[in-house]
């Protein structure tokens, strides 16, 4: 199967899969909240599935018919200064997302929010840190 096959493949499934969660969950037959949970989750995934084959048909569109100016646009994406404003701006990202994952159980507490939420808002920030020292350690032995 070649990659525009699975890229096709994806854009339809996705979409047909995003549809039929949507279309179950708004008729109501289900009333387990784990089972609408799964619905919800299956609508995002799917739209996102279908949307990223969007994009991919789009982008190849466009670098077919401007390949002059798409090569360029290559090559300005891959330039050392715009990597760099890139890496930058994650890490400023990384460390306001930190802030802000640690201060939501908090918020979540103070609404009187369900336990599940509180756990799911607390787990959040462990992640983060496990994944942080986890890349950390495996870059730090490749450079």
């Amino acid at each position: 199967m070649t990659t525009k096959q699975k890229k096709l493949t994806m854009l339809i499934a996705g979409f047909l899969i995003g549809a039929a969660a949507s279309i179950t969950k708004g008729m109501h037959i289900i009333d387990s909240p784990f089972l609408n949970l799964c619905l919800v989750l299956l609508n995002y995934g799917g739209m996102l599935a279908s949307l990223f084959g969007l994009n991919y048909f789009a982008t190849t569109y466009q670098y077919e018919k401007y390949p002059k100016e798409s090569l360029q646009t290559v090559i300005d994406l891959n330039d050392e200064r715009t990597r760099q404003i890139h890496t930058l701006a994650k890490a400023k990202a990384f460390d306001i997302i930190t802030y802000v994952l640690i201060f939501l159980p908090f918020l979540l507490l103070e609404i009187k929010a369900g336990v599940p939420a509180i756990v799911m808002a607390g787990t959040a920030p462990a992640i983060l840190g496990i994944s942080y020292a986890f890349f950390l350690s495996k870059y730090s032995k490749e450079m």
